[in-house]
């Protein structure tokens, strides 16, 4: 078997298929050689596989009886690994709470050890989880802290993914001229670090704000910028992502028949990494495209769906999304009695989570 390090190049060259390919049949007991399996299962979208592959890595790390202090330190740091990228799985698959749970494990670990490294990138994820929680104060605070070290630190692709990050805050509370600064200086911070993967998910984040922001040209032009960069590679949730935000965009413009040829290849794509939560999203926008089409059965068979897949979730704004997309159906369908209970308990949780959910009924 090849070394790790020549796996590790695959990684950092963003080759993780070849990475699978070579490993299909390993069936050893190299902690580190499943580490790098689900790194490559965590980039191609695959996290449930990727979170199991962690798992498996977890049970696999042992620390050596009478350990001196490298060895300790080893199995410590491979941990926080470990920790961390189980933790950006849950995240991702809209299981919050989880991922908010692990990355605090780490975080204490890593304060307790004094690994200061560990600890900034456990609050990242922290800061993550919480964003995902809708505790967008919260998640802003310790964001502004891990951004203070990464400036401190010359770690540029650390910053990009901060200001990304909070630019997803600033569209989350409404502030949109500020977040699309934020996802502007987290581009031009991916491309001085030469991170592709970086530069795209900050177009996909300056595409989604302008959306809501009501510039709809921005939106596109930005998604085929990621889509561009995604083409040439692996990642099947970026490419999943961009399809469907690009199918959000076509439809604000009313091109309803072609956002839907997108949200049916964002659902393929999606399903086939079995990201639940994003499908949801697709699930959602689909039925608004069917629902200006006068399609008003069919939507509702698909907001049916999106609530069935985020109620497995802790992703609130997508249940928030769908319970007004459904009363707004339902009402249309002629059950005023029941739209308005289901709209007036949305609209008193959104106010309740400090989100602006209800605000965006226009997109």
């Amino acid at each position: 078997m090849k070394p790790i390090t020549f796996y590790e190049e695959l990684l950092d060259s963003n080759k993780p298929l070849e990475v699978l390919e070579d490993l299909t049949n390993y069936k050893g007991k190299d902690a580190k050689i499943y580490f790098v399996m689900a790194e490559a299962s965590r980039m191609l979208g695959h996290f449930e596989k990727a979170i199991k592959l962690y798992a498996k890595a977890a049970g696999y790390n042992k620390i050596p009886q009478n350990a001196d202090e490298q060895q300790t330190e080893d199995f410590l740091t491979f941990k926080m690994d470990l920790s961390l990228a189980m933790a950006k799985c849950y995240r991702t698959l809209g299981i919050a709470q989880t991922a908010y749970d692990v990355a605090s494990q780490a975080f204490d670990l890593a304060k307790s050890q004094q690994y200061l490294d560990f600890a900034m990138s456990a609050l990242q994820e922290m800061a993550m989880a919480l964003r995902a929680l809708g505790k967008l104060d919260e998640a802003q605070e310790l964001l502004e802290e891990v951004l203070s070290y990464y400036e401190s630190e010359k770690d540029l692709c650390g910053q990009a993914f901060i200001y990304w990050a909070l630019g997803g805050i600033c569209r989350l509370k409404g502030q949109f001229k500020e977040g699309i600064n934020h996802f502007k200086h987290s581009i031009k911070l991916a491309i001085k670090a030469k991170d592709k993967i970086s530069e795209a998910y900050g177009y996909c984040g300056l595409a989604g704000i302008s959306r809501i922001a009501g510039d709809i040209k921005a939106c596109v032009d930005n998604y085929k910028k990621a889509e561009k960069i995604f083409k040439s590679t692996d990642d099947i949730f970026g490419k999943a992502y961009t399809n469907c935000g690009m199918a959000n965009g076509l439809r604000q413009l009313g091109k309803y028949d072609q956002a839907l040829k997108r949200y049916k290849h964002a659902d393929i794509l999606y399903t086939s990494i079995n990201d639940t939560v994003d499908l949801g999203f697709v699930k959602w926008g689909k039925a608004d495209a069917l629902k200006r089409k006068n399609k008003l059965k069919e939507a509702l068979a698909e907001l049916k769906e999106a609530k069935e897949l985020f109620a497995a979730s802790d992703e609130i704004r997508g249940q928030l999304l769908t319970e007004f997309s459904l009363a707004q159906l339902i009402y249309a369908l002629g059950d005023s009695k029941q739209a308005k209970q289901i709209y007036d308990a949305a609209l008193e949780r959104t106010r309740k989570e400090g989100l602006f959910t209800y605000m965006e009924s226009y997109t």
